[in-house]
């Protein structure tokens, strides 16, 4: 059995990475935390889908091709960074239930299959992809915690109340202290899986927000980038691994994609508030869904052929709005009879 503490806390945890056996087969905890936060995302992503324009049949095959393709790209991204360590390790390639998931090589083997998704289907792309990143950003929220009880993903140590430490940890920094310079295995260190767990939970509600709101098609998704690019700019300033020689591939590209995808929300705006948008202002489908709602009424429920006839109706003249002068009145009856001598005819006109 192994053991998480939170000294300063007064905490500490019994806990071991293997949930449970099946004959020789271990069930970690690591995988039952990220299939929990997969489920999270797959309910979050079906639910109400259709009233915002995307068939959940087209969800379900979505999330059938992205998510081994994501966990695939996640697993090698992680790997070919960490090369130094697997290049060694070569049995540990595959074993991703020891941990060792990059989420960027996910995000960006999961865009570019919805990518080529919504092409072959005619999916609206930014649409999907700004329905999809407000539940994706609350399964990685859950899915941090899977580091949580590996004990890994922390950074040097720290006097904070928050610091943790555990007997992996330790063995972990005293078994490689050249991956870990500067760290002393017996005192407390910075849980960065905490720090982007609360990032992410957030900025969930900051997209669960902004979605009612955005004016384009794209935005969520742009302001979950930017978010997310800060997140992994920030935190990883505290991370040992994930580095090229000295370089961090995870600050890098977090800085990279924050700076651009800020340019993009940034020149949209703008394109749209100058009138010169290569695409027509887009309200958010949820704040349509909420006007039908509200602008529903007896008269929106008559059909086009009786909207029209209610229109023709109202606009033909009575007898009240035709003016009428004294002779007219007078001579009414007489120049009937009199047109009718004239024309010869007996019928009325």
């Amino acid at each position: 059995m192994h053991y998480i503490s939170f000294p300063k806390l007064g905490i500490e945890i019994n806990l071991d990475p293997v949930a449970f056996s099946v004959g020789p087969i271990n069930i970690y905890w690591y995988g039952i935390i990220t299939a929990l936060a997969f489920l999270v995302i797959i309910i979050g992503v079906l639910r109400n889908s259709e009233k915002y324009g995307l068939k959940q049949d087209d969800l379900i095959d979505l999330i059938l091709i992205t998510t081994p393709v994501g966990i695939i790209c996640a697993r090698i991204f992680y790997v070919l960074v960490n090369w130094g360590y697997y290049k060694n390790n070569l049995s540990e390639v595959y074993k991703i239930w020891h941990g060792g998931l990059a989420i960027y090589g996910g995000v960006i083997g999961g865009i570019f299959t919805i990518y080529l998704f919504c092409r072959i289907r005619r999916i609206n792309t930014l649409k999907l992809l700004d329905h999809i990143v407000v539940y994706l950003v609350l399964g990685q929220v859950i899915g941090r915690w899977g580091n949580f009880v590996n004990q890994e993903l922390f950074g040097p140590n720290t006097d904070l109340p928050w610091g943790m430490t555990g007997d992996i940890i330790k063995s972990t920094v005293a078994g490689s202290p050249s991956q870990f310079p500067g760290v002393d295995p017996e005192l407390p260190v910075h849980p960065l899986f905490l720090y982007e767990s609360l990032w992410n939970l957030v900025a969930f509600f900051v997209l669960l927000w902004f979605r009612k709101r955005k004016k384009l098609d794209g935005e969520v998704f742009s302001l979950y980038m930017i978010s997310y690019g800060l997140a992994r700019f920030v935190i990883d300033s505290l991370r040992f691994d994930l580095k090229i020689g000295n370089v961090n591939v995870n600050r890098v590209i977090g800085f990279l994609f924050a700076v651009t995808f800020i340019i993009v929300f940034t020149v949209r705006r703008v394109r749209l508030k100058n009138g010169v948008a290569d695409e027509e202002y887009q309200p958010s489908v949820y704040r349509q869904i909420i006007a039908e709602i509200e602008d529903k009424s007896p008269e929106n429920d008559l059909s086009p052929d009786d909207q029209t006839e209610i229109s023709d109706k109202e606009s033909e003249p009575s007898d009240s709005d035709i003016p009428i002068t004294g002779d007219d009145t007078a001579s009414s009856g007489d120049s009937g009879a009199e047109n009718n001598e004239n024309s010869g005819s007996g019928g009325e006109e």
